[in-house]
């Protein structure tokens, strides 16, 4: 016996139907909040460090310009001992702006110079052309350097390390 044909049947009607995705929401993942919300205290972090940090160092900025205006008043009239009175007033406010006072006021002569070498990691000050700051205020014969004293007071200023800072210098 002849054994009976399966009817035909058309594959294509055993196909599902297409399913359209679901409605695309206007707002961004759960996800996306998150990282944008990380991404945005990172940045208010970071400019908050920025802003602190030009704060607690603006004041080297402003000794800067007046060491400049200290210097071009020297080169207007040449007096090597109001240049130094000058320069050595400046670097004492400068420290003790920077470092408790009762460790920094007192100080003058070797003990200050030594101060402003281990504040900076140099000994320029003790060796170099900063040993004018130590007596030759005080002398008839004035021997001072006033073009290297001028670099090492921008040295000094921008370099010195502030009292929260690893230095040598007990605070």
């Amino acid at each position: 016996m002849a054994q009976a044909m399966p009817p035909q049947t058309d594959p294509l009607e055993q196909l599902k139907d297409i399913h359209l995705p679901g409605e695309i929401s206007q707002w961004p993942a759960p996800g996306w909040w998150v990282l944008a919300l990380l991404v945005i205290a990172v940045i208010s972090w970071g400019g908050y460090r920025l802003f602190k940090y030009w704060q607690e160092n603006r004041y080297r900025s402003i000794a800067g310009k007046e060491l400049n205006s200290i210097y071009s008043r020297y080169q207007e009239s040449p007096d090597s001992r109001i240049f130094l009175s000058e320069f050595q007033s400046l670097l004492k406010r400068v420290a003790l702006h920077a470092y408790h006072r009762d460790k920094v006021a007192a100080l003058n002569g070797e003990l200050w110079v030594d101060f402003l070498d281990k504040s900076c990691g140099s000994n320029e000050f003790r060796m170099g052309a900063g040993q004018a700051l130590i007596d030759s205020i005080y002398t008839k014969e004035l021997e001072a350097d006033i073009d290297q004293l001028l670099n090492l007071g921008h040295f000094w200023i921008k370099k010195h390390k502030r009292l929260d800072e690893p230095t040598g210098v007990s605070p």
